[in-house]
């Protein structure tokens, strides 16, 4: 069976952060490292083929250099998902190298900014010959909303401690390990295409401010993938959008 794919991204600065320090990959293009956001939503409708794509990276590391290490990851991922995805080789394997060499860029462009405090989350969605894989390093998320079940695919990379004063727990994986210290171990899962199916990747800024109720509830409206995906971000600036925001929404047919 051939799939078609709608999809929709967005990416908002947010209401209090003085820098966007998300990035992605859609449709073969990512932001530049200085930007303030996409305006409107950008949209992607095509024949799903092997090797499609979409990602999100989320800076780490507040005021200092997030977007860099976003940035890095996203234009990295320009330049190699190509070149890796060239060898028949599974895709479990192909999704494992290319968050190696993701890793590696981040790192090699901490140690050309005399810092250790340069990371990106990534959360990222491969069709190919009828199935999804999701791969995620951090707490960026992936979703799927199929037939009203709404389901988390990602797992969040961050230790199991209690919360104090409502800070986030830290991350335990994300672009940035360098690799004589930390291993790389990126959650892979692989699930089977279904006609109707809706996909969401989003960064914190989404998750932070709206529930799985309420993403879910939006998600079920069966608004187009642009639509949605502006439903979405309106919701969460509502909410107070204390991060930046992105958001990728596809439909499977």
């Amino acid at each position: 069976m051939r799939f078609f794919m709608d999809a929709a991204c967005c990416c908002n600065i947010g209401n209090i952060r003085n820098k966007n320090q998300d990035n992605f990959y859609f449709d073969k293009k990512c932001l530049e490292p200085e930007n303030r956001g996409l305006h409107n939503p950008v949209l992607f409708s095509d024949y799903v083929e092997n090797g499609l794509c979409f990602a999100i990276f989320d800076g780490m590391g507040g005021e200092k250099y997030g977007e860099i290490a976003a940035y890095t990851a996203a234009k990295e991922m320009l330049s190699v998902s190509r070149a890796v995805s060239d060898y028949f080789i599974p895709v479990k394997k192909y999704l494992l190298r290319l968050t190696s060499q993701l890793n590696n860029a981040v790192v090699a462009a901490q140690k050309e900014l005399h810092t250790d405090k340069c990371g990106t989350t990534m959360a990222a969605l491969y069709f190919s010959s009828g199935y999804v894989y999701t791969c995620n390093v951090g707490d960026s998320r992936t979703y799927r909303l199929r037939n009203g079940e709404f389901l988390q695919m990602s797992v969040d990379h961050v230790e199991k401690l209690p919360l104090v004063d409502h800070k986030k727990p830290p991350l335990t994986q994300y672009l940035g390990l360098d690799p004589e210290d930390v291993e790389i171990e990126p959650y892979i899962a692989k699930g089977k295409m279904e006609a109707g199916d809706r996909y969401l990747l989003c960064s914190d800024g989404l998750t932070d401010m709206l529930s799985n109720v309420e993403i879910s509830g939006i998600m079920n409206q069966r608004k187009s993938p642009g639509d949605t995906v502006a439903a979405l971000l309106d919701a969460a600036l509502e909410r107070g959008g204390r991060d930046n925001i992105t958001i990728i929404m596809c439909e499977v047919q």
